[in-house]
């Protein structure tokens, strides 16, 4: 199974990595990355796994950063990535891409 990230989630990880560059340095933002890319792994091995949000949008946190990964299967053979939000946002946001 492939996994694609829209625009909108790239952006946010890209704010997300930017934020942790400014304030906590290269190593929490390489493992912030770390992170995520093995939970896309996960969810592609198992992608039902996660309970759904909205619709059709699942959910899953990453373990040691307070983010989730939103995502929809997309069909058998793709996982695509609506949003990487943090926990803290408003409880809506991205599930509207």
């Amino acid at each position: 199974m492939k996994a694609a990230l829209s625009s909108a989630a790239e952006r946010d990880v890209k704010q997300a990595l930017d934020y942790y560059l400014r304030e906590a340095g290269t190593k929490v933002a390489e493992d912030f990355i770390d992170q995520l890319e093995s939970k896309i792994e996960r969810i592609k091995l198992n992608p039902e796994a996660y309970r759904i949000e909205a619709k059709d949008l699942r959910c899953a946190n990453l373990d040691r950063f307070p983010y989730q990964i939103v995502y929809r299967i997309a069909s058998k053979s793709l996982i695509r990535v609506t949003s990487v939000r943090h926990q803290k946002r408003h409880p809506d946001f991205g599930l509207q891409r």
